[in-house]
Order: C-alpha cells, then sequence, then structure tokens
C-alpha cells in the first residue's frame, strides 16, 4: 500500500540524510515529527481494520483493497499494543514538532535546552501514562465503586481530555508561530531567507494534514466494565467525508517529501555555501600569497630605482629639468613603494584569533581611527541600546569593516559635498546581529555585484585599486562564522550586510 511505501521511503532517506551528518536539533526534530507522523497513520489504519465497525467501510476511507485488509486483520500485534503506540508517537510527534520550531527560531545554549526540553515533555509524560489502556483499567478498578462511580470516573477523564486538547492545539499553533517568527526575524540574507521559507512550508502541511486527521489524539479508545471484567474497545471516530481519507496516503507522501526536501535543501544551501566560501578562500589564500611575494619583489625594485635616481642625480654637470624629473621619479617610487608596503603588512598576519569581543567597541573605536578618510561624508551611526558580543579578532575584523566604510567613502568622491551620506546601523535578529553599511554613492550594475568578492576585481583603474580589500572582507567575515552580502543599483547607492553570530 502506498502509505506503507511511503513509510519505507522516508526511513530510507532519512537514513541517508543522518549518514551524512549535516544536520542540526532542529532537523533532527523535524525527522521525528515525520517518523512519528507515519507511525500514527499506519496506527490508524492498523487499528480500524482490526475493528468489525469498520471492515466493510475501511475501504471507503483509505482505499484498502480486501487482501490486505484481512492481512493487517491478522496481524501479530494487539489494540491494547496499537492504542499505546498510537498515543506515544502522537505525543512523540507534537513533542518534536514544537521543539523543531524552537531551534530553528532560537539559539538554545545546552543547559537551558535540557531544561526547556524537560518542561515540554512534561504534558506529554503524563498523557502517555494516564492515556495508557492498562493505567486507566488500574485506576477504574481501585477508584470503583469505593471512591468514584463509573459516571465520575468517566466525567473526570471527560475533564482531563478537554484540557489535554488544549494544550495540544496549543503545541501546534505554537509551533507555527515560531516558524513564522524565525522567517520574520532572519537576517536578509536570500539564502538563509529562502531555507526557512521551505522548512515553515513542510512544517504546515506536516501539522495541519495531522490535526484534521488526528485533532483527537491521544486518548484511552476503550470502556471497562468490572463486575464482568470486560474491555470493550471504542471505534475511531474520523470526521469529514470518507473520500477525503482516500487521498490521505498521497497527502501523507507529499507533506513528509515536501519535509524531506526541505531537509536535503537546508543540508544543499549550507554546503553549497560553504564550497563557495571555500572557492573564495582558496583563491583569496593563493591571492594573498602572491600579494605578499609581489609586494616584496617589487618594492625591492623600487628601492633600487630610487638608488639609480640618487646616482644619477649626484652626478655632475646634470641640467636643472633632468633633476626635476629625477625628483618626480623619486616621488612617485616612494608612493608606490609606501603603498605596497600597506598591502603588504595587511598580508602578514595569517592566523585569525577569536575572542569574545564586544561590538559596540569594536565599532567605536574603527569609527574613531577613521576620522580623517570621513571627515567630507556625513557618517550616521547609531550605538546599540544594549551591549552586543560576538568572537572576533579585533584587528581582521577591524580591517573587514574598515575596507567596507573605506570604500563606501570613495564611492561618494563624485556626490556633492553637502549630499554625501554614510550610515552605519546594527540589527538584532535572534541570535545574530546584522551590521548594516549604506551610502547614497551612484552604486553599480549587476554584473559588477555579481564579481566584487573575487580577488583583483575592481570597477575602478588598477593605479588606484588592486581589487583585494572586499575580497580579504569577505575571507575575514567568513572566517568569523558570519556571512558578508550586498547590494546595489545604478543610481541608488550600494548596502553592505555583515551578519555575525551573537555570543
Amino acid at each position: 500500500m502506498f502509505i506503507f511505501l511511503v513509510f519505507v521511503l522516508f526511513i530510507a532517506i532519512s537514513g541517508f540524510l543522518l549518514m551524512q551528518r549535516k544536520y542540526t536539533k532542529a532537523t533532527l526534530f523535524m525527522l521525528l515529527m515525520g517518523f512519528s507522523y507515519l507511525i500514527v497513520i499506519s496506527c490508524i489504519i492498523i487499528y480500524m481494520s482490526k475493528d468489525a465497525y469498520y471492515y466493510y467501510r475501511l475501504k471507503d476511507f483509505f482505499g484498502l483493497k480486501q487482501s490486505m485488509l484481512n492481512q493487517l486483520m491478522f496481524l501479530p500485534v494487539s489494540r491494547f499494543a496499537l492504542i499505546r503506540l498510537l498515543n506515544f508517537f502522537s505525543v512523540t510527534f507534537l513533542y518534536a514538532g514544537l521543539c523543531s520550531a524552537i531551534y530553528f527560531a532560537f539559539h538554545v545554549r545546552f543547559k537551558r535546552g535540557v531544561l526547556l526540553l524537560t518542561l515540554l515533555a512534561v504534558p506529554g509524560t503524563v498523557q502517555v501514562l494516564l492515556y495508557d489502556p492498562g493505567i486507566y483499567t488500574r485506576l477504574y478498578y481501585w477508584l470503583y465503586p469505593a471512591y468514584l462511580s463509573p459516571q465520575a470516573f468517566n466525567a473526570a477523564y471527560g475533564h482531563f481530555h478537554r484540557v489535554t486538547f488544549a494544550v495540544n492545539t496549543l503545541y501546534i499553533a505554537a509551533g507555527m508561530l515560531l516558524l513564522g517568527y524565525a522567517l520574520y526575524a532572519a537576517p536578509k540574507v536570500r539564502q538563509i531567507q529562502s531555507n526557512i521559507m521551505m522548512i515553515l512550508l513542510s512544517y504546515l502541511s506536516v501539522q495541519v494534514t495531522y490535526y484534521y486527521i488526528n485533532y483527537w489524539s491521544p486518548d484511552v479508545l476503550i470502556k471497562v466494565s468490572k463486575a464482568m471484567d470486560f474491555t470493550r474497545y471504542k471505534p475511531i471516530n474520523l470526521v469529514g467525508n470518507p473520500s477525503i481519507y482516500s487521498l490521505l496516503p498521497y497527502l501523507t507522501g507529499f507533506c513528509l517529501l515536501i519535509s524531506l526536501y526541505s531537509i536535503y535543501r537546508y543540508t544543499r544551501i549550507q554546503n553549497s555555501i560553504k564550497n563557495q566560501e571555500a572557492v573564495i578562500s582558496k583563491n583569496i589564500d593563493s591571492a594573498l600569497f602572491t600579494s605578499r611575494v609581489f609586494s616584496h619583489y617589487i618594492k625591492n625594485e623600487l628601492l633600487a630605482i630610487m638608488a639609480q635616481t640618487e646616482f644619477i642625480e649626484g652626478m655632475p654637470g646634470q641640467p636643472p629639468e633632468l633633476a626635476e624629473e629625477i625628483q618626480v621619479i623619486e616621488q612617485r617610487c616612494r608612493k608606490i613603494y609606501d603603498r605596497l608596503d600597506v598591502i603588504h603588512q595587511k598580508t602578514l598576519k595569517a592566523k585569525v584569533e577569536l575572542v569574545p569581543s564586544s561590538l559596540n567597541e569594536l565599532l567605536a573605536k574603527l569609527l574613531d581611527d577613521l576620522q580623517p578618510e570621513l571627515k567630507m561624508v556625513q557618517a550616521e551611526y547609531a550605538p546599540p541600546t544594549r551591549p552586543l558580543v560576538i568572537m572576533a579578532d579585533a584587528y581582521y575584523f577591524a580591517q573587514a569593516v574598515g575596507n567596507i566604510i573605506a570604500n563606501a567613502a570613495d564611492a561618494l568622491e563624485f556626490v556633492p559635498e553637502k549630499s554625501r551620506k554614510l550610515t552605519i546601523e546594527t540589527v538584532i535578529k535572534n541570535k545574530w546581529v546584522e551590521l548594516v553599511i549604506a551610502d547614497n554613492g551612484p552604486g553599480m550594475p549587476e554584473e559588477h555585484l555579481r564579481q566584487i568578492f573575487q580577488p583583483f576585481y575592481s570597477s575602478k583603474p588598477t593605479a588606484t585599486n588592486w581589487g583585494m580589500g572586499l575580497s580579504i572582507t569577505h575571507t575575514i567575515i567568513t572566517a568569523h562564522g558570519g556571512k558578508i552580502s550586498a547590494e546595489s543599483k545604478p543610481g541608488e547607492g550600494s548596502v553592505f550586510r555583515i551578519i555575525m553570530p551573537l555570543l
């Protein structure tokens, strides 16, 4: 039957994903949610196949053939066991769904996570125990007739079921809201937002179909008579038109395949980002090594040229015009030497040393150091309202952010002086902080935007820019565990977004 094929396919794909070791707590809980969903549906179908009330109607609900119905009827599993499985995995589904949403929405520390997971498991544990048919029977035999009448006992369980129904509905609603919040509060990076959107769609599809089919579960599903020492099994009352349930296997398969695809897409996006970063990082490492060797070599050659000009200048009988030209050559060599020396020094420190650092202090010191470059620019910066701590190398982080601010200041060169504007803003997004640097310069076309992080790429003449600043910035930010992206359109300025994980 299709539902069992989906079950096997889900287990196989889940096993493959787990073997890839590319998962988080959120994806593990989502896989557990999908597995529980399939167990619940399977238990419902098998339980109904063993109930004579549904013997001739089960085909209408699930499209079961008579041969399959007979096989399910004689499966060596009791309805007691089926009720226990149904209740346990119904609770597990609700628990795993809410936990996956929490871990997608927030960064939860280990100790706090253990406490949270324990507290969330309490309602489900109580339900598994009190809805267990064996415990229910023992409670009934103990309380009747000494303490409660059958009516009072059933009424107490009725009140308990209404409470658990409300709690379980709250779990589902809370999970949906948390994933919606995760999408709303996600950093404005296309890969992150598209991933969360796919996860949200798969989560909603699974939760909605589950609630429609199994909103009543867990439940006791038995009726006990102490006088006759008899247990009667209750039928499962499915709401809605039976023809809707004939689509159930296909809806189940569709929802779970979306769920698996979202997890696969999540892994693929992460790997794609890492591979892209690895390629860029490799290019940058090679470029940095080349630039160090090149800078060292050219510096030596410039020193040799200046020594030769000094020698020529000291020769007797030189006309004044030649002396002036020699001085011009020396000045130009000195400027190039100084510029090469700056690049050479910046590429000497090869190790990134991350330590807990105050983002507020890092930005304040950087802006203070950049005052000479920003004296002709209206720089607007609103410090964060609360202390923000990130893992950072102060030297490299300042270099990365300083490159972007310096580029923004350069882009404002041809903007009227009174209109030059540079804004620096910090936006807190759950477990991330987003540093937004925007200018109202001329902007850049899409073809330039796609290449700005590549080594030696520059839209400016190589005499004034060698195209290493943003490539170095990219590798520094990724080495910090962050992300960097750029947005720009001709005539509308540019926006750089640096996203760093909060400590």
